[in-house]
């Protein structure tokens, strides 16, 4: 049964007085299993609720609410009963790479497709159990995220280590038919499933658009800690570039045929093969950000707009600040930051932070760890007013990075002031202007290492 981990201050959940420990039993007399059934259940505006108190007492609660109003409870799992975790062996796991050390929650290995239809999860629907393809049908559970990477069965059983894996291409198939929409994906690894083989997995899914909506082909993340893993390696600039033409070719081809670009390179094949990233256009609705898909362009054009609504002079007569960005992203940040130059008393520091703490490999911002930003920065900023980090390397709802060091901790190692800004053009003018109050709210990411190696 679904049993409340926390209530929220001025919910629903609260007005009823309902305590954590709770458990709820039934919604209009449904039992509730999973969290699937649970968001089905609250859709109705009058609901009654049959609820297990701590002291085993049994509450029947009839409620009239808000058609999208939820309990605002934080349940045990956020799934109500068990997550279901990943049951394959990929080559080029990212989970498998991380430190020892690193908390218990970033080793947890999902593969739920109740976790990619409400919060877009990748997934490579391996693991489903009986009816449960018919029932992603049955309640039009779209859309889907589905981690791909190859449509060659054979080979995607040797990529997933899993035996069950090549069925993809019959498991897409009966989802279209039946309406379900999907996002997919393809984990780039050299030598596995580039080249004639990357031609097949997008002249293989292009026919099921637009039930299969985009595909994003991502480079594999490969850190320094993988011993005992397979030996892979990343693209070499030749060969990204060699992707970047490739996947180009293929958007002239399918633009015609079905007006969208439908195959998009992660921003990181364009850094690394020094390319300019496609106009807007070609990103059609921009589907797969999360995914490293397309944020430069947002990014930039982000710039063009809050340009003119920017302040010309400074809140105070001077301003010194310092900007923490990725390897990947500096070039970007700093032909950016040009853009600032005539500002009278500005004077601004761009400070990429290579990697060292996951290895050389990885150079996405939402990897940075305090502990390479503390390394790194030591005695460089203390004479800066402050120093902008941005939110993607922070955990949801929390001022933590990946390694568990706080914002708090970075200031006093630093010695010097540390001010988070949304990692989007209008934060990194508005926050190196000074003008941090006109930000919008800080968004926020779900920092866990599954959700940042879909983005590698």
């Amino acid at each position: 049964m679904p049993k409340i981990k926390e209530v929220k201050p001025g919910s629903l959940a609260e007005e009823l007085d309902l305590q954590p420990g709770d458990e709820l039993i039934r919604i209009n007399g449904t039992t509730i299993n999973d969290i699937v059934d649970l968001q089905f259940a609250l859709a109705d505006e009058t609901i009654d609720m049959e609820i297990k108190r701590t002291n085993g007492e049994i509450w029947q609660i009839e409620v009239d609410k808000d058609y999208d109003e939820g309990l605002g409870v934080e349940w045990e799992h956020p799934t109500v009963d068990r997550v279901h975790l990943c049951h394959n062996k990929c080559v080029f796991c990212f989970v498998d790479q991380i430190p020892g050390q690193m908390r218990k929650t970033l080793n947890v290995r999902d593969d739920d497709y109740r976790l990619s239809f409400l919060h877009g999860n990748f997934v490579t629907l391996t693991n489903l159990k009986d009816g449960e393809l018919e029932r992603i049908v049955r309640l039009k559970m779209s859309p889907l995220n589905i981690s791909v990477h190859t449509t060659n069965p054979t080979l995607r059983v040797r990529m997933l280590g899993n035996k069950k894996s090549g069925e993809i291409l019959n498991q897409i198939a009966y989802l279209a038919e039946h309406g379900i929409e999907m996002n997919t994906q393809i984990v780039l690894c050299p030598e596995w499933n580039d080249g004639e083989e990357l031609d097949r997995t997008i002249r293989e899914l292009a026919p099921f658009y637009p039930a299969v909506r985009t595909l994003s082909v991502v480079p594999v993340g490969l850190t320094r800690h993988r011993r005992g893993l397979h030996k892979l390696r990343g693209c070499t600039p030749e060969e990204a570039r060699t992707v970047v033409h490739q996947i180009r070719a293929w958007q002239e081809k399918l633009r015609p045929e079905l007006h969208t670009s439908f195959v998009h390179a992660a921003d990181e094949f364009y850094v690394l093969a020094n390319e300019p990233v496609p106009p807007s256009e070609y990103y059609d609705d921009f589907s797969q950000t999360e995914n490293g898909v397309g944020v430069i362009r947002t990014f930039l054009d982000e710039m063009d707009e809050a340009l003119p609504r920017a302040p010309k002079t400074l809140p105070t007569a001077r301003r010194k600040v310092g900007i923490v960005t990725s390897v990947s992203a500096e070039k970007t940040i700093r032909e950016s930051l040009a853009r600032l130059d005539g500002v009278h008393g500005l004077h601004y520091e761009v400070f990429p932070v290579v990697n060292n703490f996951y290895g050389n490999n990885v150079s996405v911002a939402g990897l940075l760890t305090g502990t390479d930003i503390m390394a790194q920065l030591a005695g460089k900023v203390a004479h800066l007013d402050t120093v902008l980090v941005p939110d993607i390397m922070l955990k949801d709802d929390d001022d933590i990075c990946l390694d568990d060091y706080r914002i708090d901790d970075i200031k006093r190692a630093l010695k010097t002031d540390i001010t988070v800004v949304p990692a989007t053009g209008t934060g990194l003018i508005f926050g190196t202007l000074g003008y941090t109050q006109a930000l919008p709210p800080r968004r926020r990411y779900e920092a866990t290492l599954r959700s940042m190696a879909q983005a590698q």
